[in-house]
């Protein structure tokens, strides 16, 4: 991705830390309501793909300036978190709703049929996409064999990958055969079984609880005898 002088105008930190805080602040609503209708599991689901993304570098700290470049490659690595969050959530659902492993696994392949991520340890990431003519674009630029030679000389862990992604897509295959990375995804590996507090509310015990103590049961009600229910 080549910038022209239009791109070094823009503060592309701010921009990053906008649409960072808008996907963080929208998975937070979904997780408030999945908390107001009393589904924990679906809301502790939201609370974990948030620390996962919260996870994630932030390179707009410290008024940092952002070139184009460095904005594209952030941008590339949350989207490869939100797409295999995406994943997940559908395996889930598939799975709740009785499905075999075969068709999670056929579902799981309908995504991956048009995308595919491949992160490395040190934060760098190659993003392959097919376009609808058949194309493959690598890092958003179409592969020719110009770009080729170049991002196998920037990122010479993926040549081979990229060496494949090009035969591929001479010979109008597409994304079939690449591999699919299972690298982890940064923050929790699973959702926390605790209840969310928010943030400044302190945690107290129950009334009638000492320290180390259970709860006291609370002594049951008096019933008003039959008779008298309906009189004043």
């Amino acid at each position: 991705m080549v910038s022209d002088q239009r791109d070094d105008n823009i503060d592309w930190a701010s921009v990053l830390r906008a649409d960072f805080t808008r996907e963080v602040e929208g998975l937070q609503q979904y997780a408030y309501a999945a908390g107001a209708r009393r589904d924990l599991v679906l809301q502790r689901e939201y609370l974990h793909q948030v620390a996962q993304l919260e996870a994630l570098p932030k390179p707009w700290e410290g008024d940092a300036r952002l070139t184009v470049e460095e904005y594209a490659a952030a941008v590339r690595l949350r989207a490869w978190v939100l797409h295999e969050q995406e994943i997940a959530a559908d395996r889930q659902w598939a799975r709740k709703r009785g499905m075999s492993e075969r068709e999670c696994e056929r579902r799981e392949a309908e995504f991956r049929a048009k995308k595919r991520h491949h992160p490395t340890p040190n934060g760098q990431m190659l993003c392959a996409v097919l376009r609808d003519d058949g194309r493959i674009a690598l890092n958003s630029e179409i592969l020719a064999p110009e770009v080729a030679d170049r991002l196998r000389q920037q990122m010479p862990q993926f040549a081979d990958l990229i060496t494949f992604y090009f035969d591929n897509q001479e010979a109008g295959r597409g994304l079939q055969g690449a591999p699919i990375d299972r690298t982890p995804l940064p923050g929790p590996s699973s959702p926390s079984l605790k209840p969310p507090v928010p943030d400044g509310t302190p945690v107290t015990a129950p009334p009638g609880a000492r320290d180390g103590m259970p709860p006291r049961p609370a002594a049951p009600a008096k019933r008003r005898p039959w008779w008298r229910r309906f009189r004043p």
